[in-house]
């Protein structure tokens, strides 16, 4: 049984060794950071996720950005 437990451990902690995909921020999309980012992500499933999420957060970046336009004067 003691040796079962180690062993049981040490398979566990190798499926938790994922490699993690950065946040999408405007500082890791933006092109250098972005471009870097890609080059580390070994995985090309992780490289489309971080992708999507870049696209994802420059959407909805624009999708905020709003000038005022006053209405036309009334004219009764």
């Amino acid at each position: 049984m003691k040796k079962i437990i180690p062993l049981v451990v040490a398979v566990a902690l190798v499926g938790c060794e994922q490699e993690a995909v950065p946040e999408a921020s405007a500082i890791t999309c933006a092109p250098v950071a972005f471009q870097q980012a890609i080059r580390e992500l070994s995985r090309e499933s992780n490289r489309k996720a971080f992708t999507e999420a870049c696209r994802s957060f420059e959407k909805a970046q624009r999708m905020r950005e709003w000038e005022f336009e006053p209405s036309s004067p009334d004219r009764y």
